[in-house]
């Protein structure tokens, strides 16, 4: 019950920025229908197809749950919001499930309208795509958990920048726009090497029904899932003991 009513508030707090949710949707939407539509006249690139272009634009998506999450736990440092709330009898988990939950429901949302438009301009409806969304929220929690480390460790005027830099990095290492073997040498290394290309590959491979091609990227994305949730899950606790 403390969770999800921490949860609950939380959400508010959200949802009081209605054009910054807005616009987590809007802009993945417009390059998804733009870049697929571009691509079905000019074929300019196979990474533009529906199949291949929708996963990346859910994942990029994502990436403002990390701007998102980590301005709302910054803010509520500075304000010092979380300290009186740390007097009450509420345990960490409480806390950090309840900033968790929220974020999941705006990636669902998020998940939801962009496969919805999707299904519009082409892609088609079957069981692997239903099977996909269980494996799109795993990769929402990497997102969200970044969003809890950056939150805890800096101040709500450098977790923007971060997080943006990190949008970035999701747009470009990920194989959103091209094939990272296209470029090669350390790009695409330290483009394989990062989870963004995984998820992106992971939720493509479903789509197609290529599941024997999944277990690589799926251990690489829990594998950072739990690195970053247990460096977000202490830097959270130092915090609460400050």
């Amino acid at each position: 019950m403390k969770t999800w009513i921490y949860a609950k508030r939380n959400l508010i707090e959200l949802i009081n920025d209605p054009l910054s949710l807005i616009f987590t949707i809007v802009l993945p939407a417009f390059l998804l229908v733009f870049m697929v539509s571009l691509n079905k006249s000019l074929g300019i690139n196979e990474s533009f197809i529906i199949e291949n272009f929708l996963p990346a634009m859910i994942i990029f998506s994502f990436s403002f749950l990390t701007l998102f999450s980590g301005i709302l736990i910054s803010k509520d440092r500075t304000s010092s919001f979380l300290s009186r709330m740390f007097v009450s009898p509420m345990k960490p988990i409480h806390y950090i499930l309840g900033y968790m939950i929220p974020m999941f429901f705006i990636a669902m949302v998020q998940a939801l309208i962009l496969y919805g438009i999707g299904i519009i301009m082409g892609l088609p409806l079957t069981i692997h795509l239903i099977a996909s969304i269980p494996f799109l929220l795993l990769v929402s929690l990497l997102f969200i958990s970044m969003g809890i480390l950056f939150g805890s460790l800096f101040k709500d005027q450098q977790v923007g920048p971060i997080a943006s830099i990190m949008v970035q990095v999701v747009a470009f290492m990920s194989g959103m726009w091209f094939r990272l073997d296209l470029v090669g040498g350390a790009y695409e290394t330290i483009g394989i090497s990062l989870p963004f290309y995984h998820g992106v590959h992971l939720i493509q491979s479903i789509l197609a029904g290529n599941y024997s091609e999944i277990v690589l990227s799926l251990l690489i994305v829990i594998g950072y899932i739990l690195l970053v949730t247990i460096f977000s899950v202490i830097a959270f606790k130092r915090k609460m003991k400050a």
